[in-house]
């Protein structure tokens, strides 16, 4: 009969998952692994698999708990204001932090995904879901009749994806505040009517 764990699955993986995305998929070892996670190599073999498995695992659980909270706040908002105030959000947090990290998912698109199909998968998988989530939202502000006449949704989408991809690139070292916000204020308002 197999012994019980002693420890948590899930509490592990989240450790596991704060050093790929602190480190990278290359440069975790096996050793800094289970350092942080407070196991053994066994445990962890016996447990996820091998280091790509632990790894796919990880970004599993960064989607579920990172970027899932993040669709949530995109999905509420529902005039340009408040689209504006989002990313005046994430330029805030990024300031008021010491070390903000890059997106996990970003970083495992310039890395493993150029070369590793079920990486690419997941992070197609977590873009296309932001992209959608911006989509839905900027459909409902249509509704409201913010959005100015020829407003394609889907490529205003994909642009508000990669603009928030690109200001998340540069996390650990951000982009001056009131200028990012400048920025996104121009692209935002690109989008509204004359009278928004």
């Amino acid at each position: 009969m197999a012994r019980p764990k002693s420890f948590d699955p899930d509490t592990v993986l989240a450790k596991a998952m704060d050093v790929f995305w602190e480190q990278g998929f290359e440069a975790a070892s096996i050793s800094d692994l289970t350092s942080a996670m407070g196991i053994n190599r066994f445990s962890l073999y016996d447990t996820f698999g091998d280091k790509h498995t632990l790894y796919l695992k990880a970004l599993d659980w960064y989607f579920e708990k990172i970027v899932g909270p993040h669709v949530e706040k995109i999905s509420a908002i529902d005039s340009l204001d408040a689209l504006e105030a989002y990313f005046s959000m994430i330029i805030d947090y990024q300031h008021s932090c010491e070390h903000s990290k890059c997106c996990m998912i970003h970083m495992a698109a310039t890395s493993l995904a150029t070369k590793d199909d079920e990486a690419r998968a997941k992070v197609v998988q977590s873009r296309d879901l932001v992209q959608k989530a911006y989509r839905d939202v900027l459909q409902k502000i249509k509704g409201k009749g913010e959005l100015r006449d020829g407003v394609d949704l889907d490529d205003a989408a994909w642009m508000l994806k990669i603009a928030q991809t690109g200001l998340v690139a540069y996390s650990a070292s951000p982009i001056p505040a009131e200028q990012a916000k400048a920025a996104f204020r121009m692209l935002i308002g690109q989008l509204g009517t004359e009278s928004t």
